[in-house]
């Protein structure tokens, strides 16, 4: 029973729990304001000018934690002339298939739930017409990576006279987007192991592919306005990958070129789904809101 003139314990509570709410709130809309808003193209980038071209250079089973032992002065140069990282991580399981879809599509596969759902090669065909992209692939399954996409597709090995073949179509045609997938050090790596001197002697034979590649770009006349990006779908330990381990997770990534900060080092733990929405930012394209990847903001000058 209370006594007369006293206030109910229970009413202090309410007002209390009122007052922390209200705070809360306040904090939450100071916090919201300073906030930046998730980049979309060209977005918090008023002097950032979009490429005309990009080219993207990847080795099937690449891990980043094998960059820094390996004899790769190719790929070592641009990691100091451009931004990168050895630390972004592929998606669960960290398997091929899965990401290269979550590379190419900026999502993870089980996330793009529609037969159209857009790809990076999307974009590109949307701005620029059909077959404005090209897919050197060598791994057979991704000739049918997002099918739906009109993208000049060729198959190709991990060899020098394939990538002259590949120096040679881009001088040829000049492409927007021009991607190209090695399968290499993947099968050297469950052949021979992870780390072993097998692996590193592949890494130094692609390595030599950065260049004669670069130099096409640079014969086609399109150098300057073109920005480049090596990287990886996964790593690997002994003889495999699939699961959830520093070596089998982090891939490298490195971009550079036009309008690409020098010696930047990208924060760890960013995701292989933010690589395309990147690549959408570099080009000028609008980023698909169905895309669940942010776009690594802080590469641009």
């Amino acid at each position: 029973m209370k006594h007369c003139g006293q206030k109910a314990p229970g009413k202090y509570l309410r007002n209390s729990i009122v007052q922390a709410i209200a705070i809360l709130c306040l904090l939450l809309a100071a916090a919201c304001a300073g906030a930046k808003p998730a980049l979309q193209a060209g977005e918090n980038l008023p002097e950032y000018v979009p490429a005309k071209h990009l080219v993207f250079i990847g080795f099937d089973g690449w891990g980043g934690a094998y960059v820094s032992k390996a004899n790769m002065p190719e790929a070592k140069r641009r990691m100091a002339e451009g931004a990168s990282s050895l630390d972004v991580r592929c998606i669960m399981p960290s398997n091929s298939w899965p990401n290269w879809a979550a590379f190419f599509g900026g999502t993870p596969p089980e996330k793009q739930t529609s037969e159209h759902f857009p790809s990076i090669f999307t974009l590109v065909e949307n701005a620029n017409g059909a077959e404005a992209s090209i897919l050197f692939y060598q791994w057979g399954r991704l000739q049918d990576i997002f099918p739906t996409d009109n993208i000049e597709r060729r198959a190709i090995g991990s060899d020098s006279e394939s990538a002259s073949l590949i120096a040679a179509r881009i001088k040829e045609a000049k492409p927007v987007f021009t991607a190209i997938v090695f399968e290499e050090p993947d099968s050297t790596g469950h052949n021979k192991r992870w780390g072993s001197a097998a692996y590193y002697a592949k890494l130094e034979e692609l390595d030599a592919f950065i260049e004669i590649i670069e130099q096409a770009v640079k014969n086609a006349g399109i150098y300057d306005d073109t920005v480049f990006i090596l990287s990886s779908d996964h790593g690997g330990v002994l003889w495999g990958h699939g699961f959830n381990s520093p070596k089998q997770r982090r891939i490298p990534l490195v971009i550079y070129g036009s309008n690409i900060k020098n010696g930047y080092t990208i924060p760890a733990r960013r995701s292989i789904c933010d690589i395309a929405p990147t690549m959408a930012v570099i080009l000028g394209l609008e980023i698909p809101p169905e895309w669940t990847g942010k776009p690594l903001a802080g590469v641009f000058k």
